[in-house]
């Protein structure tokens, strides 16, 4: 009996008898449904198996995750290179208000246990310091 006439059959029994049945698909019965998905539907689809594959990921190599990431902040850097760090994503983001920018710096530290309000502020000084940005009366930030 083919998955697809096992899935038929699941369609006509009581709610209560389908939790018994276990239907297993191969990756061609699956790949060829996922065909007459509509865009948005595949990409839906997408996102939930990539989310799915880093938890589970996640949770079978904790210690390689980790290990492999380059610019792992919650490791203590120097100051000047977690400065440059985050001046090297503000540029590309420019956030253009001086909360939008504290919104951005936390964005960069959630992964390795968040960042605290003196150390944004901190790294804000920094930044105006080297001549990087400047933040106006109107808390408006500028490039430099």
């Amino acid at each position: 009996m083919s998955n697809s006439e096992l899935l038929s059959q699941q369609q006509q029994l009581s709610p209560k008898d389908k939790f018994q049945i276990k239907v297993v698909m191969t990756y061609d019965e699956i790949a060829s449904l996922c065909e007459q998905l509509g865009y948005r539907d595949k990409l839906r689809l997408a996102q939930l198996l990539i989310q799915l594959a880093r938890k589970e990921e996640e949770t079978q190599n904790p210690q390689s995750r980790i290990e492999s990431n380059p610019k792992n902040l919650s490791k203590p850097q120097n100051n000047k290179e977690v400065v440059q760090y985050v001046f090297e994503r503000i540029v590309k983001l420019k956030p253009s208000k001086r909360s939008t920018l504290k919104n951005s710096i936390s964005a960069m530290f959630q992964f390795q246990g968040g960042i605290s309000d003196a150390e944004q502020e901190r790294i804000i000084s920094e930044l105006q310091r080297l001549k990087y940005i400047e933040i106006n009366t109107k808390n408006q930030v500028n490039y430099l």
